[in-house]
């Protein structure tokens, strides 16, 4: 399946679970990238419950985003291009951008 085809599957199986509360769906969201931040803040990089929570959050993000009526695929393209530019730095291992 390629990735394509599976955030067209993701999100048709939203839909055909009536999942279409954005209220309900973001915050299915946030339980998702804190379950990330359970494993991270405990320096599981490696793990089942890291890969799963990452999968979830992605899952989670494509549906809130049907719901709204936006395609992760076309919110994803907007925001690199966006950042594809960007000038600055990284710090410890983050990204600061240069201000303008």
């Amino acid at each position: 399946m390629t990735t394509d085809e599976l955030i067209d599957a993701v999100a048709e199986w939203g839909q055909s679970h009536k999942i279409d509360n954005p209220l309900m769906q973001y915050a299915k969201v946030t339980e998702e990238v804190g379950e990330i931040a359970h494993e991270l803040t405990r320096g599981n990089y490696d793990t089942p419950e890291l890969i799963d929570a990452l999968g979830d959050s992605t899952v989670t993000l494509i549906i809130l985003a049907d719901i709204l009526g936006y395609d992760l695929r076309a919110c994803l393209r907007e925001a690199y291009e966006e950042i594809k530019n960007r000038h600055g730095k990284t710090v410890d291992g983050s990204f600061v951008k240069e201000e303008q």
